[in-house]
C-alpha cells in the first residue's frame, strides 16, 4: 500500500495586498511547501495585473474593496 503522507510541512500564508495599478485592495492565500514552490502567477481581481510569488500551487485571491481609480481598463500586462 502506497503512503501519500507528504513528506514535507505545508505552511499558509494570508496577506491584504493594495495594487499598486488600481488601488484595489484584495486578500491573498498562499501555500508554500519546502522543496516543492515554484514562481506562480496571481492577478489583481480588478485590474488584472499580473503579480507573481514562489507557492506550491496558484494563490487563491479574494477581493477586499473595489478599484479607487475610477477607471474600468484593464492593465496590459504584455507591456
Amino acid at each position: 500500500m502506497l503512503n501519500w503522507t507528504a513528506t514535507h510541512s505545508y505552511a499558509d500564508k494570508d496577506w491584504e495586498k493594495i495594487c499598486d495599478y488600481c488601488g484595489c485592495v484584495f486578500r491573498v492565500k498562499n501555500q508554500l511547501q519546502d522543496g516543492h514552490n515554484e514562481p506562480e502567477e496571481y492577478y489583481c481581481p480588478e485590474c488584472n495585473k499580473e503579480f507573481k510569488i514562489r507557492a506550491c500551487i496558484t494563490p487563491q485571491v479574494t477581493l477586499i474593496s473595489k478599484r479607487t481609480d475610477g477607471k474600468k481598463n484593464k492593465y496590459n500586462n504584455k507591456a
